[in-house]
Order: structure tokens, then C-alpha cells, then sequence
């Protein structure tokens, strides 16, 4: 039976191999989030909801019963009626079963590809890395408007100057700057349990092409195997240009999600 669990069972629910742990770690980032809600069975399903608008994140087992499917379907319906979900994140097939189950409109979200790095390769070009502190956070808010706008998750103008500053208060994000002007940006959002998760990387549209988010992501990774880390992160699998990069710095694919959104 599925039902409501604490944080401390949702944090306990045994996933059935390291790849499957690393694809679906963001589902275990969420359970801290303020507003958290966690289902299971268990042992075959765990659902996640950060809060009010953002998607949820599902790991369901292979092989998972229509039976489960099906009460799993039923509880998305209860949250979506009381308008407390925005959207799944989950297997590719378990997202395929939700479109034809949950009765109401259902738009296509962003296919991602969970990747991690072992050991990262050196990858060199002009420039130099520099600590988001020394950045200009006007700058760096309109970088990751433009993130936001391709991965459709547009920021408003008037939120982008406070994502800037956000942005350049964490002390592990970085850019790489030419001639003092930042090209390209990254960040860190949790290291835990030997594991870094990469967020947010974005090179500016008019320097493109020239290897700077390579270099700042192979330099992020670099340190974070010197410290016994590996580093993970998830791409938008839609963009072949993203993943060829991720993958010649040595990322592997851990796993695949794809994930809808119930706009109207």
C-alpha cells in the first residue's frame, strides 16, 4: 500500500544498485526541501515532492506491478485535483503508464541523463577560473536567465539580479573568465557522502563554441577527485552538443528520466 512516510524512511528506501542510487539522486536531495512530501510502498516506489510548484521525482523498481501502477496513479490524482503537483520526473516508462492513466492535460518536460565522473580528463583553453564571489552578479544573473530560458524554466527580469547574487554567495561556484569577463558558469550544489552534484552550467550565447564550459567543468571535477569525490550531474539528453561535452570530460551515463508537466 502506498502511503505517506517520514523523511528518515524516505531517506532509508534501498535503491537496487549504485547507478540507480546516482540517477536518482535529486529524489533524495528533495526530501530535506521545507515542504516535502514522501510516498511509498516501501519497496517498489518512492515519490517525492519538493513543494508547491516544482515537479516531483518518482523511482519506481523494474518490474513494478500494474496493481502498484495503478494506486501510484490514483495518489498522483488526489495531489493534482488539490493543486499540489506540478509535474512528474520518473523512468521513461513509468512516465509513458502516467500519460495514458492520470486524466488531465499533460505536457512534454525535458528528457535528462543522469551522468557521473569517475575520473575527470584535463581539458585546457584560453582563459582562467575564478570564484563566483569575484564575479558581477548582473552578469551572472543574465547567464543563467539564459540557462533557465533553455531549459525551459524561464527566470523573471526582475529575479534575475538576486539569482546573480545568489549564485555568486556560493563558495563552490565558479566561472571562467576571459580578460576579467566571465564566458561561462558552474556551480556545486551538495557534496555528501563522497558525491558532488553539478548544477547550473552555461556559457554565454556569444562565446560558445570555444571550449570554456569544458575547461570550467574538467577544472570543478579535477578538484573534486583530488578530494575522493566523484562528481555527477544531469543533461538535458535533448541537446547532443551538452552530452558530447559532459562525455569528453569523462562523464558516463549512470541512467536515463524524462518527465512531464500538467501545464494547460
Amino acid at each position: 500500500m502506498i502511503r505517506r512516510i517520514s523523511a528518515k524512511e524516505a531517506k532509508a528506501f534501498p535503491f537496487s544498485n549504485d547507478a540507480e542510487a546516482i540517477t536518482f539522486r535529486k529524489l533524495v536531495q528533495l526530501i530535506d526541501a521545507p515542504e516535502a512530501l514522501c510516498l511509498s510502498d516501501g519497496k517498489d516506489v518512492l515519490f517525492v515532492r519538493a513543494g508547491l510548484g516544482w515537479p516531483a521525482w518518482i523511482y519506481t523498481r523494474k518490474g513494478i506491478s500494474e496493481e502498484t501502477l495503478a494506486e501510484l496513479a490514483a495518489s498522483l490524482c488526489v495531489l493534482r485535483e488539490a493543486k499540489n503537483l506540478a509535474g512528474v520526473i520518473g523512468r521513461a516508462s513509468l512516465v509513458r503508464y502516467l500519460e495514458l492513466a492520470l486524466p488531465f492535460p499533460k505536457a512534454r518536460r525535458l528528457p535528462l541523463t543522469a551522468y557521473l565522473c569517475e575520473k575527470p580528463n584535463a581539458c585546457s583553453t584560453e582563459g582562467e577560473r575564478v570564484p563566483a564571489g569575484a564575479l558581477d552578479p548582473a552578469v551572472c544573473g543574465a547567464m543563467l536567465a539564459e540557462l533557465g530560458e533553455q531549459a525551459r524554466e524561464p527566470i523573471p527580469e526582475d529575479e534575475r539580479l538576486n539569482a546573480g547574487r545568489r549564485f555568486c554567495e556560493n563558495p563552490d561556484a565558479y566561472g571562467w573568465c576571459i580578460n576579467g569577463i566571465p564566458v561561462a558558469l558552474v556551480r556545486l550544489l551538495e557534496r555528501k557522502n563522497g558525491l558532488a552534484y553539478i548544477s547550473s552550467v552555461v556559457t554565454g550565447s556569444a562565446y560558445r563554441g570555444h571550449g570554456y564550459a569544458k575547461a570550467l567543468v574538467s577544472s570543478v571535477c579535477a578538484d573534486a577527485h583530488a578530494r575522493g569525490e566523484r562528481t555527477m550531474l544531469y543533461a538535458d539528453t535533448s541537446y547532443p552538443a551538452s552530452n558530447a561535452l559532459y562525455r569528453s570530460i569523462g562523464f558516463v551515463e549512470a541512467g536515463r528520466l524524462i518527465g512531464f508537466d500538467f501545464t494547460e
